[in-house]
């Protein structure tokens, strides 16, 4: 689709070879003579760009430049004066204009400034879009988390969100440390600037200080080219120190300097270079415990830990285990493109169960693996999913709090389901129980045990839908996040 340009200028002899020009390069040229012209069509018509001439009749080409920002900025402009001074060309720019032409000016040269001028245009355009879609995927609300102590975390996540306080979270790996990090940095203050994540865990220790500070030409054998650290391509914005527990020790003196003055020093730089960065750093050590062995400086720990947030263990909320295994069944029917659309109730009983020693990362891969093999639109079994490897600690004790906490969770699914499905048939047990798979005997001893007459209702706030086997999960937005 042709590029649309709109040119403001009140000297027909001017504007007719402007107008060849440009429509010789593939451009689709309109033209009217005065700012008000000039307004009126774009709020009737879509234009890319619009070069104005400063000296118009009645308003001139600042007040156009003003107004088309004002109420059109997605459109480019371009000013052309052939009074050029510093002053005018300063104006124009603070007002939104993206170059200008001094005139008489070269027809190539003005190409040159208009197809600058679009594609500038097009790269800020994009990058707002982009910027949008991370704050609305990163949004604490779009996270697939509903249990008190994760809103417990939003709120606390949600206090700093506006402040440049450096934020320590801490948490088992899988609970999705990274993820919170990035819904502060995307709801914060820096949300339209750069957010890098550097895991500190995946860098060999002898190239520590030249990931972290960057390195000029010259510096060490093998730097045939400067480079720069992750500070410097976080300035302005946030850097994630991702399992700052894994930082070798003699280099944490070194970023504490950088955290406390703002400022960089590169291998082989003779000076440091200013930078203006957020640190947001996650760990899945108990970094208490590492400062007492000595193998992380107390003072960096105090650096890092001046707002600090823990992210609770998806066995710790038990309750978010079907919302997040709704989620990704359907994130992974759409990846796999498969037409599974439930989870059975006996598989999601055992997905409430299970302790996740992986956390909703490992939920994610067994949802993931069931959707590949299920042969039907429901997945019936993950047992064998959850077997390899799972440590003793899996086995439920209903002695421990939080497991008693599991087992009311398990309970309340159970007590719906079951309500549901007699309601679906009309109290008879055995249609029933043929539709949930189990042996009506089976059936009728759970429904006593829960209290349940034929065709009782569920227990007050507990939806029968969810776990119905033979429909979808219930609706949800689709762009929601998992913690992870």
């Amino acid at each position: 689709m042709k590029h649309r340009i709109l040119v403001v200028e009140d000297d027909a002899v001017f504007v007719r070879p402007l107008q060849r020009t440009l429509e010789s390069e593939g451009y689709e040229v309109r033209a009217v003579t005065s700012g008000e012209a000039a307004l009126d069509r774009l709020r009737e018509e879509d234009f890319d760009l619009v070069v104005t001439d400063k000296r118009l009749p009645k308003m001139d080409g600042m007040e156009v430049v003003r107004q088309i920002k004002g109420g059109h900025p997605d459109v480019a402009v371009v000013v052309m004066t052939a009074h050029a001074t510093i002053e005018s060309a300063v104006e124009a720019l603070r007002l939104g204009a993206v170059d200008y032409l001094l005139k008489p000016f070269d027809l190539a040269d003005a190409v040159v400034v208009i197809r600058h001028a679009i594609e500038l245009q097009e790269l800020r355009l994009a990058k707002g879009a982009r910027v949008r879609r991370n704050q609305e995927q990163f949004s604490f609300d779009r996270i697939v988390a509903r249990s008190a102590s994760m809103r417990e975390v939003f709120d606390l996540a949600r206090s700093v969100v506006e402040l440049d306080t450096t934020v320590l979270i801490e948490g088992e790996t899988g609970v999705g440390k990274e993820l919170l990090a990035r819904a502060i940095h995307f709801s914060g203050i820096r949300r339209e600037r750069p957010f890098v994540a550097v895991n500190c865990a995946a860098i060999p220790a002898e190239l520590f200080e030249s990931e972290l500070f960057g390195f000029r030409k010259g510096a060490f054998t093998g730097a045939s080219e400067s480079r720069r650290g992750v500070f410097q391509h976080a300035n302005g914005g946030t850097l994630l120190l991702d399992e700052i527990g894994e930082m070798p020790l003699h280099l944490q003196a070194k970023l504490l300097r950088v955290i406390e003055e703002r400022r960089v020093t590169p291998l082989g730089a003779g000076h440091p270079v200013e930078v203006d960065v957020r640190i947001l750093a996650s760990t899945n050590r108990n970094l208490h415990v590492e400062v007492a062995q000595g193998r992380f400086r107390a003072d960096l720990f105090y650096r890092l830990s001046v707002m600090p947030i823990r992210v609770p263990a998806l066995r710790e909320r038990p309750g978010d285990i079907p919302l997040l295994a709704e989620h990704f069944l359907e994130a992974s029917t759409r990846r796999c493109k498969k037409t599974v659309r439930a989870i059975a109730p006996a598989a999601m009983l055992a997905l409430c169960r299970y302790s996740w020693p992986g956390n909703a990362r490992e939920l994610e891969n067994v949802i993931e693996r069931a959707v590949i093999v299920a042969k039907g639109e429901t997945i019936l079994d993950v047992s064998r999913f959850l077997s390899a490897g799972a440590p003793e600690r899996d086995r439920v004790d209903l002695a421990l709090p939080f497991h008693a906490a599991k087992a009311r969770v398990v309970d309340d699914f159970e007590r719906a389901y079951i309500a549901g499905v007699l309601e679906a048939h009309g109290g008879k047990v055995g249609l029933a129980a043929k539709h949930a798979g189990l042996d009506p005997k089976n059936l009728s001893a759970k429904a006593a045990r829960y209290g349940l007459r034929k065709g009782a209702a569920p227990a007050p706030g507990i939806p029968p839908t969810r776990a119905t086997p033979a429909v979808a999960p219930p609706g949800r937005d689709r762009t929601e996040t998992p913690i992870r």
